[in-house]
């Protein structure tokens, strides 16, 4: 059934270029709307907001770029591209109908209601479609890059609640078992993510893009609401997807037998370092008081450094121990 579903591959560099258009403005609108629901709750009464505007068009935009890719190669099956539109087509009016009848979800409702996750699926199965038509499948391409990074997005976006640069008010007294929680997950899917996409030969300049796509897409979380903070998170993203590239390039020259299992601990403790400078931060230009004392910082560092190093053992061979390219 799958293989029925199966794409079929796009060469033209131009015609990719264009899904980068279409991904990057359908799903920046998904975390603008997050924003509103975040800043702006008590505003939003009805389906038709401006945040919604930017999301359906910039889904209506992608349907069309792959109608006309599609016909330009004369391709007319149905594949894992068109089944993810139709689903988000009817995830969508099913969302309008569901905030008509039942009105504006809040906390968590909006990531686990019936209509956001048809949305989520359909999203994830045309992003499947970008990255499964590259043209090399041993090697990626700037399209196929910034697929997985939105991949990578869309599963931050439907964990927010346990992201630490979106939650990091509770590092301030407020809970900090769920604090560091936040950190310690969102740090192994970093690495998972790192061990994921080095296996796809992904060059250091690729999988430092993707690393700061995915923080460009976090920072719009507080486009609407806390441009200081918009900022920052991209300012720390910077800096750690120079940390992703200088890790990645140690992988490809060093021989080190367990570079894979180094490399992703190395990533997950990055996150963790950067993340603790962005808390010190927002301590410096706000009013809170951080209780975390240096031990606790020290291990927002060194914890995901173990959880990290476990995560790359899925990069090897269970038989060999070698690193399974």
């Amino acid at each position: 059934m799958f293989d029925k579903l199966s794409p079929v591959v796009i060469t033209d560099e131009k015609d990719r270029n264009l899904f980068i258009i279409a991904m990057l403005w359908f799903f920046i609108g998904a975390w603008i709307d997050s924003s509103a629901h975040t800043y702006l709750l008590d505003g939003i009464e009805t389906f038709f907001t401006p945040w919604h505007g930017v999301l359906y068009s910039g889904y209506a935009f992608s349907v069309l770029v792959a109608m006309y890719v599609k016909n330009k190669m004369k391709d007319y099956k149905f594949d894992v591209g068109v089944l993810g539109a139709v689903i988000f087509g009817v995830g969508g009016a099913s969302d309008a109908v569901w905030h008509t009848l039942l009105g504006i979800e809040t906390g968590v409702e909006p990531l686990v209601s019936p209509s956001h996750l048809m949305l989520f699926l359909g999203a994830f199965l045309m992003l499947d479609y970008v990255f499964t038509t590259r043209p090399n499948k041993d090697h990626l391409d700037t399209a196929s890059v910034v697929a997985v990074s939105t991949i990578y997005a869309l599963v931050m976006f439907i964990t927010q609640f346990l992201h630490p640069y979106l939650q990091y008010e509770t590092f301030f007294g407020y809970d900090d078992a769920f604090a560091a929680g936040t950190l310690f997950f969102q740090s192994m899917l970093a690495s998972i993510v790192y061990v994921y996409a080095i296996r796809f030969k992904m060059s250091p300049k690729q999988m430092s893009l993707l690393y700061f796509l995915s923080f460009i897409y976090v920072s719009v979380h507080a486009s609407l609401g806390n441009i200081r903070l918009m900022v920052l998170i991209i300012g720390v993203g910077t800096l750690f997807s120079f940390g992703v590239f200088r890790v990645t390039n140690w992988y490809y020259k060093t021989d080190h037998d367990r570079k894979i299992q180094v490399s992703a601990a190395a990533i997950a403790s990055l996150y963790g370092l950067f993340f603790v400078l962005y808390l010190l931060i927002n301590q410096a230009q706000s009013v809170y008081e951080l209780t975390w004392r240096f031990y606790g910082l020290g291990g927002l560092v060194t914890t995901p450094l173990l959880f990290g190093y476990m995560v790359g053992n899925l990069g090897v061979s269970p038989s060999t121990g070698e690193v399974v390219e």
